[in-house]
């Protein structure tokens, strides 16, 4: 009897402490330090792209507030983004900043006028006054940057007639959404856009519609839209290149704001930028017609 006591009292024991085990596990897991980010982004030169970054720590029941959120391109190469901005990088300084509140675990990331310098990895860390700080160097996102984007795709569903409405949509990839790409027609009618999700590591796609009555001057006429991106911050008194991104032309002519003609050829280069620098355009010409872009003020950084 006395043996079947003890026997009993050490399962009871082992099953507490099997109890208590399998419960610190859960708590662990339930608030440890973790990250969520996708592998890899694309962005296009002179425009911006966001991380989108989640974290997690081990918070116990408590309450903390004070955060400090630090990203840092390679392994602590280059201080991306900080909240102090004195600790930022030359190379980041007034070019990063997060899209959401660490107090809400959203650690997203946006980087703007990119370059292809910008290539490469990053990675977050967070530092939680009265708890700890910690490198999420298990996540890592790389960054990758397309010079020029892609040309826009127009399409129509369905079978144009005159005298009946018909819908053309333009697929325009971009990778800046807080400055979606102007788009112009070569044609009147409503318009209209909806913002595709986003697959992770590719460019994002939205997409622009034209709504119009054709008639019968819309016979064999070619149908276009043209995507403006915003043109990138550069340093007073750097060489830039401008690039025409109307519809496929034969030819190209770039205009000062009061209407002198600057070249004539896809590519505009303009010597010693700086912030007096006038506002331009570009107009491109092919069989069916002409197009401009309008004109459009180049933003300079004053260093």
């Amino acid at each position: 009897y006395s043996q079947a006591l003890n026997f009993d009292a050490e399962m009871a024991f082992w099953s507490c402490l099997l109890s208590l085990f399998l419960w610190l596990r859960v708590s662990l897991t339930a608030g440890e330090w973790s990250a969520e980010m996708p592998k890899s982004v694309v962005g296009l030169s002179g425009s911006c792209v966001v991380i989108p970054c989640t974290f997690s720590y081990p918070a116990n029941g408590k309450t903390y507030t004070e955060f400090t959120g630090v990203w840092y391109k390679g392994y602590y190469e280059l201080t991306v983004y900080h909240t102090d901005t004195s600790k930022i990088s030359d190379a980041f300084q007034g070019r990063t900043s997060l899209t959401g509140d660490l107090r809400q675990n959203d650690c997203s990331l946006k980087i703007s006028s990119l370059s292809s310098s910008d290539t490469g990895p990053f990675m977050f860390r967070i530092e939680i006054k009265d708890l700890d700080k910690f490198t999420y160097d298990q996540n890592k996102t790389s960054v990758t940057v397309n010079e020029t984007p892609e040309i826009p795709v127009v399409s129509v569903e369905e079978e144009v007639t005159s005298v009946k409405p018909v819908t053309a949509t333009c697929a325009v990839f971009h990778s800046c959404p807080s400055d979606l790409p102007r788009v112009s027609w070569n044609h009147n009618g409503t318009h209209s856009s909806l913002s595709q999700p986003q697959n992770p590591g590719h460019l994002r796609l939205t997409l622009y519609t034209l709504t119009f009555t054709p008639s019968r001057e819309d016979h064999n006429k070619h149908l276009s839209c043209s995507a403006e991106y915003k043109v990138k911050t550069v340093t007073n008194y750097k060489t830039l290149k401008v690039k025409c991104n109307n519809p496929p032309a034969n030819s190209y002519q770039w205009f000062s704001s009061n209407g002198i003609l600057l070249g004539n050829k896809h590519t505009h280069r303009l010597e010693r930028v700086s912030r007096h620098t006038e506002a331009m355009s570009c107009t491109a010409i092919n069989t069916e017609g002409k197009n401009s872009s309008g004109p459009r003020k180049i933003n300079v950084l004053c260093k």
